[in-house]
């Protein structure tokens, strides 16, 4: 990991992830993540009129996506928790070697962010 043309992403350093991960295949939904405030308590969070159901939830900070996680594994008696940097972008780049996780060409960046 790490990148020689961007000093906040120095020292290039290998990464070992020493053991099996499952990552979910989509985003968590806000359908699901207002099943999650509604058994909780909590607020939900702005669609910013875009809509719910089905859409990516938005608008969730880093402690309310790890205070699903623990919720969902109290629900279902499995482990669920937020990956580590290097396991995203080692499941994003799906064995590549590319500059990019999603290819050599920085524009397309645009289209991921």
């Amino acid at each position: 990991m790490g990148s020689t043309e961007d000093s906040r992403e120095q020292p290039i350093h290998e990464v070992v992830i020493d053991r099996i991960i499952a990552m979910g295949e989509y985003p968590v939904t806000f359908a699901e993540y207002d099943w999650f405030c509604k058994h909780t308590g909590r607020d939900k969070p702005n669609d910013e009129g875009w809509g719910r159901e089905n859409r990516p939830v938005i608008n969730v900070t880093w402690l309310d996506a790890v205070a699903y996680c623990e919720w969902l594994s109290e629900q279902t008696g499995k482990m669920y928790r937020l990956t580590t940097e290097a396991e995203w972008e080692y499941a994003a780049r799906a064995g590549t070697a590319t500059k990019y996780y999603h290819g050599d060409n920085e524009d397309r960046l645009g289209d991921y962010a």
